[in-house]
């Protein structure tokens, strides 16, 4: 054989040994379709898994998918569409309390990352006794969190005060400034509008003394159950791209720029302070106390709440055994 013949013959192989490896290793991968409710920050433990390619290092190849609303996520879900979802926890106890057997496996978001804003004139919480207050829609998370402020400070919301719903985030804000409620609670990015507004923060929720299941990891417990190995390894991918995300800010804006479709520094900067870098919580164990406080606000609207044990409605062995094999060690620990 020529030495040219015998330079063709080598490079065929090795093309042809990539091409097979590839396409092996692309066979292994096992499908999934995963989902999470409307973009924002709290949600990005999701996001940031597939910024980093960590769905693909642990063997899932994963069609993540943004659903505007917990309801149609939960839907999805129950249906078969997609198998893991991540939820505010009030909407998969609801369903779980109708029959669902919804299951939370890990809760990465634990504190009330709502802050409390209002008119200038309005001094501390006790003055919003008599005053309109707003929520985007009844029976959101907003919804729960700001009933929850409310009876901490010893205000009734049934009969206190008004509550009435006013849209998005947006409307809200534009609502307090223009007098037509008197205060709401909000999340970023729309605390940052609230700012620019010069509205008034009265309660900064996250440094209350409580616990809360604002997003994490749903699934069933069916699912659960005949696809544990699938679960572990996309709880796998999800906390290590939450660690990667509280490590590297860089790698985080990035991810929110292209999940929120934004190049506002300002914006992702105040996301990502005051909730990934801040308030994820790792090892993301499910929360009892955060389940109990949800069941206190849905004894109001769903006697099958008042006296429901929180174990019922969470299973922490994946997190558990993640975190005692070394796992989350060897991702959250500086190199």
């Amino acid at each position: 054989m020529s030495m040219a013949n015998r330079r063709l013959w080598i490079s065929v192989s090795l093309l042809l040994f990539f091409v097979v490896t590839a396409s092996a290793q692309e066979k292994k991968l096992e499908k999934i379709r995963v989902g999470g409710g409307s973009t924002s920050a709290t949600q990005m433990s999701m996001w940031l898994a597939k910024e980093g390619n960590f769905y693909e290092k642990h063997g899932l190849s994963v069609e993540a998918i943004s659903i505007p609303g917990s309801s149609l996520a939960l839907q999805a879900m129950l249906a078969g569409e997609l198998p893991i979802i991540q939820l505010g926890g009030a909407a998969s106890i609801q369903a779980n309390l109708s029959g669902a057997d919804t299951i939370i496996i890990a809760t990465i978001v634990k504190k009330f990352l709502f802050w409390i804003y209002s008119r200038p004139e309005i001094g501390r919480m006790e003055d919003l006794k008599g005053k309109i207050f707003g929520t985007t829609r009844f029976g959101t998370l907003s919804d729960l969190a700001s009933r929850f402020a409310l009876r901490f400070y010893g205000i009734d919301p049934e009969r206190d005060i008004t509550m009435v719903q006013t849209g998005g985030p947006a409307e809200t804000v534009t609502a307090i400034a223009t007098g037509k409620i008197q205060a709401a609670a909000l999340s970023p990015p729309a605390t940052l509008q609230a700012k620019k507004v010069k509205l008034k923060e009265l309660l900064d929720m996250s440094k209350l003394d409580a616990e809360y299941h604002i997003n994490g990891v749903v699934t069933t417990r069916r699912y659960l159950k005949t696809n544990e190995d699938t679960v572990k390894r996309f709880m796998r991918a999800y906390i290590e791209g939450a660690a990667r995300g509280q490590k590297d800010k860089a790698f985080a804006l990035k991810a929110m720029g292209r999940t929120f479709r934004t190049d506002d520094k300002e914006l992702l900067e105040e996301s990502y302070d005051l909730i990934i870098k801040s308030n994820f919580v790792i090892p993301p164990y499910p929360s009892p106390p955060g389940i109990v406080s949800l069941l206190r606000g849905l004894e109001q609207t769903n006697p099958k709440a008042k006296g429901a044990k929180p174990e019922d409605f969470a299973d922490s062995r994946v997190v558990r055994e993640l975190e005692q094999s070394g796992f989350i060690k060897s991702v959250t620990t500086e190199r």
